[in-house]
């Protein structure tokens, strides 16, 4: 009577920390890319521009957060620092969590899992972009290398190297705090499954979200190696994280009398083991098959992202008795296999570097694969900018930037497209 109370004690005892330890993940989850945008925000601020929103996506990562942002004639320089500043921002307050947690600066249970998050968050998306944007730039890596040449090798290893201190210190905090739980031994395990478990999610949702890509007779046909690959690398795995450093043990949650006794039969505890194994190498196993679907969707996407080409170039400008009217043509090209849909267009138009006007537009026709679509708009440009027109007209300076985003559905959501054209246009006569 006794044993069975104990164990029903124990198992309230984990259900307790397991539904716990997953909502503070989920509302780290979103404090952490709201302190992405924050780094891009204060950025803009530092750099005299104005913040216009920060957009918080919580189906991350089939949508991205963002901030949009106006900053008068900014530089490359600028640019760059504003690209960079969501990166800087995820590496600071990982490095700070780490560290409050590595020195044991914090100790209630609640705070220590919190901190292990939003560390785990901001490590993520910091290593995302540069270990990913350094092969497919995208995102903030592709803002950064548009205005300044960083070679994409040194963002690469740069990357690497910090991926790999980084888990490594996160996976002693995460046996720190499993140990409260489970001997030395099982928290180690714990580790490793903490690792592949959170990557099979987002793989499996991701598929269950667009779809199985490669054909099935293809996934049966490499099913061997595979499961040959995933035990390997599943047993390494929990090999490297059982040598991590033992430490002292983190004083998180429950008692220690709760923890499964060194005394249970070894009969019992040689079973459980196996049971784990098991379930290690299923996990493994649908990892790696999934981690080929998400490399397919990622390479797919990027490719999508990087070489879509829009354009909005000025061709006439009118100076009449009503409102101002530029002239403009729109221009798509589509360099994927498939038919492309551009959900919207939206665009600034600067004149001389001053803002004038922006501009959606909603009906863009689909794009066959290796085509470009092209079609004009009128913009009536508003009449409170018409001190910006006189400037020009005084000094004779017509230098137009019309830059913008175009919106299509990919692998994370509504993905950004985005654009910036010059032209120099004078009135026509």
């Amino acid at each position: 009577m006794t044993l069975e109370t104990g164990w029903a004690e124990r198992r309230r005892m984990y259900a307790r920390f397991l539904l716990s330890f997953l909502f503070v993940g989920l509302v780290m989850k979103i404090l952490g890319e709201f302190t992405h945008e924050a780094g891009h925000a204060l950025m803009v601020l530092a750099l005299g521009g104005t913040v216009k929103g920060v957009f918080i996506n919580f189906e991350w990562p089939f949508s991205l957060s963002h901030t949009t942002w106006v900053l008068n004639a900014p530089t490359g320089g600028q640019l760059a620092l504003i690209a960079v500043a969501g990166i800087l921002s995820d590496t600071l307050l990982t490095v700070l969590g780490q560290y409050l947690l590595l020195s044991r600066r914090v100790s209630h249970p609640l705070a220590t899992v919190s901190v292990f998050w939003l560390s785990f968050w901001t490590y993520l998306n910091s290593m995302v972009y540069l270990v990913v944007g350094s092969v497919h730039p995208f995102g903030d890596i592709l803002d950064l290398i548009e205005v300044v040449p960083v070679p994409r090798l040194l963002i690469g290893v740069l990357g690497v190297t910090l991926l790999a201190a980084y888990t490594y210190s996160l996976s002693l905090i995460l046996r720190g705090i499993f140990s409260q739980l489970l001997e030395p031994e099982r928290a180690s395990e714990m580790v490793s499954m903490f690792w592949i478990l959170l990557h099979m999610f987002f793989v499996l949702a991701t598929i269950i979200r667009y779809g199985l890509p490669i054909p099935p007779e293809i996934a049966a046909a490499s099913l061997v190696l595979v499961f040959t690959l995933s035990y390997i690398s599943g047993r390494g795995l929990i090999f490297l994280v059982s040598r991590l450093g033992t430490g002292e043990r983190l004083e998180l949650i429950g008692s220690p009398e709760l923890r499964p006794r060194e005394s249970e039969a070894e009969g019992d505890r040689g079973r459980r083991e196996k049971y784990g194994y098991a379930v290690i190498l299923l996990v493994a196993v649908v990892a790696v098959l999934a981690t080929g679907v998400m490399v397919n969707q990622y390479l797919s996407t990027y490719n999508l992202i990087m070489k879509t080409e829009v354009a909005v170039e000025t061709t006439g400008f009118e100076i009449g008795q009503g409102a101002a009217v530029l002239y403009v043509n729109v221009s798509v090209y589509n360099p994927t296999p498939e038919t492309l849909k551009i959900k919207r267009v939206e665009f600034d138009v600067k004149l001389n570097g001053k803002y004038m006007t922006h501009m959606t537009l909603n009906e863009i026709a689909s794009i066959a694969p290796g085509e470009t679509v092209f079609f004009g708009e009128t913009v009536a440009l508003p009449a409170d900018r018409g001190f910006t027109i006189d400037e020009a007209v005084r000094d004779g300076s017509w230098d137009w930037t019309v830059s913008g985003v175009g919106y299509v559905d990919t692998l994370f959501g509504e993905t950004l497209l985005r654009f910036r054209c010059f032209s120099t246009v004078a009135p026509s006569s």
